[in-house]
């Protein structure tokens, strides 16, 4: 995805946008499988071609901080650029308006390295912004790392709650329930996916108030985008569609 427009003319003043460093996060295990009623249900699934990723380009956006941008999230109200040395190792989550006026940005180094690392994994864990929105006054940010969670013993694929007002963290989901190239907000609830290779493959319902895990839903693979169609839910997998029914939300 090319992106243009405003995003090709950011404000260059982003220089004196206030970035809040936020402190050291907790880095809660998985949760455990959900009780209760079952929200999210499959209307249809279908094995289809391989997803090869779309790729982004980032033209004409100056660099933050001396650092190149490395991501960009086009979000229905905000654009979000990621900073970083390289593209696995983002740093700064900067927001702008669709006018492309920079609105507030966190330094998310303090999220990047998990607890615990296994020998000789190091150079693949770092966990860095990976999908981002803005609603009801709250961001919420996936920070994840792409290979396998026992990498960081299980410590990855994580969303968190920043309060725009007091740019402070309301809450920490547990691990594993987001590493996709997206999630949705929808009224109560985040849908948000979480796997890889030979880990279990799940689309997750988290409370938007908690960040508990609602319900989760197995996937025949691994989850890529997550998107409204309609009243439904769209979940582009490795290689399959998946058109899911949210209950309630």
């Amino acid at each position: 995805m090319r992106l243009a427009g405003v995003f090709s003319t950011l404000a260059l003043a982003a220089g004196g946008i206030t970035v809040t460093t936020l402190p050291r996060p907790a880095f809660p295990g998985p949760a455990a499988a959900p009780g209760g009623p079952h929200r999210l249900t499959i209307v249809s699934s279908k094995q289809v071609g391989v997803s090869l990723g779309e790729p982004k380009t980032i033209d004409d956006t100056p660099p933050f901080r001396g650092l190149p941008p490395t991501m960009a999230f086009d979000t229905a109200n905000r654009l979000f650029i990621v900073y970083g040395k390289d593209g696995s190792t983002g740093r700064y989550l900067l927001a702008y308006d669709r006018k492309g006026h920079d609105l507030y940005g966190f330094d998310l180094k303090n999220y990047a390295w998990p607890p615990r690392i296994k020998p000789g994994d190091r150079d693949l864990v770092y966990e860095q912004p990976a999908w981002a929105q803005e609603a009801g006054g709250v961001l919420y940010v996936e920070t994840a790392h792409s290979t396998y969670a026992s990498s960081s013993y299980g410590q990855n694929g994580y969303v968190t709650a920043i309060d725009l007002k007091t740019r402070r963290a309301k809450w920490r989901s547990p691990a594993l329930v987001a590493n996709g190239g997206t999630f949705l907000v929808s009224g109560r609830y985040l849908v948000t996916g979480y796997g890889f290779t030979a880990e279990p493959d799940y689309l997750y319902l988290l409370d938007r108030t908690t960040g508990k895990v609602v319900d989760r839903l197995l996937l025949p693979n691994a989850p890529e985008t997550i998107t409204f169609k309609g009243s439904l839910i769209r979940v582009r997998t490795y290689d399959h569609l998946v058109v899911v029914r949210l209950q309630g939300g």
